[in-house]
C-alpha cells in the first residue's frame, strides 16, 4: 500500500474522529507510539496529534534518542528499550498491528510484564474479513 492510499483509507474512516476518542480516552496519559511506519508518516503528516501526550516513538530502526528524520519533535526509543520509559499506554502505529502483538507477547511481556497497547489504526471486523478474502 502506497501513502496515497493510506491517505485515502484514513479519510474514508473518519480518522480524525479516532483521534479525538483517543485524546479523551487517554487525558494526562504517557503513551509511547511504535511503529514509525510509512502509515504513522501519513498520520503524523496530516493529522494534528497535539492533543495526545506522545513521550516517543519506538522503533527497531531507532536507536534510544537517535535524531531521526521526521521525528524532531520525539524522542525515539529502540523496539527493545521503550518500555523503561514507563508509558501508560503504547499505541501501534502500523497497519498491521498484529505484527507488533505478537513481538510484544513473545518478546517483550515476558521481559517488562504485560503493558497496556492497542492499534492507533483500528480496522473494523469488516474490515479485517475483507482483506482477509481479498488479500
Amino acid at each position: 500500500m502506497e501513502s496515497k492510499d493510506i491517505q485515502q483509507y484514513l479519510i474514508e474512516k473518519n480518522f480524525q474522529k479516532r483521534i479525538d476518542k483517543l485524546i479523551k480516552k487517554y487525558k494526562n496519559k504517557k503513551i509511547m507510539i511504535y511503529g514509525a511506519s510509512m502509515a504513522f508518516d501519513v498520520i503524523r503528516k496530516n493529522y494534528d496529534l497535539s492533543g495526545l501526550n506522545i513521550i516517543g516513538i519506538a522503533d527497531i530502526r531507532f536507536n534510544d534518542g537517535e535524531h531521526a528524520e521526521g521525528y524532531e519533535d520525539w524522542n525515539t526509543y529502540n523496539s527493545y528499550s521503550f518500555l523503561e520509559q514507563k508509558p501508560d499506554v503504547v499505541l501501534i502505529g502500523m497497519l498491521e498491528p498484529e505484527v507488533a502483538e505478537y513481538f510484544f507477547e513473545d518478546v517483550l511481556i515476558p521481559s517488562f510484564g504485560d503493558f497496556r497497547y492497542e492499534p492507533l489504526i483500528k480496522k473494523s471486523f469488516f474490515d479485517s474479513l475483507k482483506e482477509l478474502f481479498t488479500g
